[in-house]
C-alpha cells in the first residue's frame, strides 16, 4: 500500500534527513530554500502531499501563516493518520491568526 504512495523514492531518502536535522538546527529559511530544491523528486500522492505539509511547517515556523494555510489547501486526503497531521497543522496556523500573529 504504501508503495504507491510513496514508492522507494529519491524524495524521502533526502526529505527525512533534511527535516531532521532541521529538528536540530531549527534553521527554517535554508531548510525551507532546500525542501523546495527536492519539489521535482516528489512523484506520487503522498509523496506531494509530505512535501506540501513539511512546507506548510517550515513557512508557519518562519511566521508566514498565510502563505502556510494556503498550502495546507492544496494537501489531499490521504489516510486517517496523515490527515490527522494536517488537522494539527492547520489548528495551530489557524491559532496563530485568530491570536493576530500574522505576518
Amino acid at each position: 500500500m504504501f508503495k504507491g504512495l510513496f514508492g522507494g523514492s529519491r524524495f524521502l531518502k533526502r526529505m527525512n534527513p533534511l527535516m531532521e536535522l532541521y529538528s536540530y538546527s531549527k534553521n527554517s529559511e535554508k531548510t525551507y530554500k532546500e525542501l523546495m530544491a527536492l519539489e521535482p523528486l516528489a512523484k506520487t500522492k503522498g509523496e506531494k502531499a509530505m512535501f506540501n505539509l513539511n512546507r506548510a511547517g517550515l513557512l508557519y515556523d518562519m511566521y508566514k501563516y498565510r502563505e502556510a494555510a494556503d498550502v495546507m489547501r492544496e494537501i489531499p486526503s490521504i489516510n486517517p493518520e496523515f490527515d490527522a497531521q494536517c488537522a494539527q497543522m492547520k489548528t495551530r496556523i489557524m491559532a496563530a491568526m485568530t491570536r493576530g500573529e500574522h505576518r
